[in-house]
C-alpha cells in the first residue's frame, strides 16, 4: 500500500506540474531572468603516483656486528652489478598519494650486497668479507608551500626505517673469525622537495632531508636530483643521482655508510 500511495502522489505531482506550465509561461514575459547559479567549487581529488626505479647504489664506509671489529668496505657504483646478491633481487619502489597541497609519500628499498673489505689487526689490515641485506623504508607527509604553475616546493616530515642483516668474515694470518647480526631502527626526518618545469615536457626534480638526531642514528641524510621527461599525461621518465648516508653505532653494531650512484625510474600517475 505504501508503494502504491507513493506512485499516486508522484503522478498527481507530475500532473500538477504539467498543468502549471502554461501559467508559468504566461508570467515569464513579465518576470526578469534570474542569474545563473554559481557552481560550487569542487574539492580537490586524490591523485596517486607509483615509481619503480633502480638505484646503482655503491657503498662506502664501516659495518660492524657485536663480537667483531668493524669492517671497512668500498663498492663503487660502477661495480655494483658484480656485488649485488640477486637472490632475492633488489626491489625499489616509491609512491605518493596527493590531495591538493597535502600528500603522503613512501619509498622502499631492498638491496642485498656482497663486498670485500679490510679490518684492522694488531700489526696490519686483515682481509674481510661482508654479506649484507639492507632495507631502507622512507615514509611521511608533506605540505606544498609554493605552486606557481612553473615550480613547486614541498616541506616534509616523516621517518626512515633501516633494517640490516650482516654476516662478516675476517681472515687473519692465524685464524678466520666470523660473526653475524641484525639491527632495526627508525630515524625521524625533515626535508624539502621541489620541481621546476623547463618546457617541452622536461623538468627538474630535487629533494633533500636530514634526520636521526641521535634518536636512532646519530645522523641520517640524503640529497637527490633528477632530470624528468613527461612522456604522456600519466607517465614521466627520469634519471639522475642520489646520495644517502647514515651513521649508526649501538652497542657494537656499526653501520656508518654512504650510498651513492645514478638512479633511473618512471612515474605512473593514476
Amino acid at each position: 500500500m505504501g508503494i502504491i500511495r507513493a506512485l499516486v502522489l508522484a503522478s498527481a505531482g507530475t500532473a500538477a506540474a504539467l498543468f502549471a506550465v502554461p501559467a508559468i509561461a504566461a508570467d515569464a514575459a513579465t518576470q526578469l531572468p534570474e542569474a545563473a547559479p554559481v557552481p560550487a567549487e569542487s574539492a580537490p581529488a586524490w591523485t596517486f603516483t607509483a615509481k619503480p626505479y633502480f638505484w646503482m647504489a655503491g657503498m662506502k664506509g664501516r659495518v660492524g656486528v657485536r663480537g667483531l671489529s668493524p669492517v671497512d668496505i668500498d663498492v663503487d657504483f660502477g661495480q655494483i652489478f658484480d656485488h649485488i646478491d640477486w637472490s632475492p633481487p633488489p626491489l625499489m619502489l616509491a609512491g605518493e598519494a596527493r590531495n591538493g597541497r597535502y600528500a603522503l609519500f613512501t619509498d622502499f628499498i631492498y638491496l642485498g650486497l656482497e663486498a670485500d673489505g679490510t679490518s684492522p689487526g694488531p700489526l696490519a689490515l686483515f682481509s674481510a668479507e661482508a654479506n649484507m641485506n639492507t632495507v631502507v623504508w622512507t615514509f611521511g607527509g608533506s605540505y606544498r608551500v609554493v605552486d606557481n604553475g612553473t615550480a613547486t616546493l614541498d616541506v616534509l616530515a616523516g621517518g626512515r626505517l633501516w633494517h640490516l642483516d650482516a654476516d662478516l668474515t675476517v681472515t687473519g694470518p692465524l685464524a678466520v673469525r666470523e660473526a653475524s647480526g641484525s639491527q632495526t631502527w627508525v630515524d625521524p626526518i625533515i626535508g624539502v622537495a621541489g620541481d621546476v618545469a623547463l618546457g617541452n615536457g622536461f623538468g627538474l626534480h630535487g629533494e633533500a632531508d636530514v634526520g636521526g638526531f641521535g634518536l636512532g642514528a646519530d645522523l641520517d641524510w640524503q640529497v637527490q636530483g633528477t632530470l624528468q621527461y613527461r612522456y604522456s599525461d600519466s607517465v614521466t621518465l627520469e634519471a639522475g643521482y642520489r646520495y644517502l648516508a647514515v651513521d649508526y653505532d649501538d652497542d657494537g653494531f656499526v653501520f656508518d655508510i654512504a650510498m651513492q650512484g645514478p638512479i633511473i625510474g618512471a612515474r605512473f600517475r593514476f
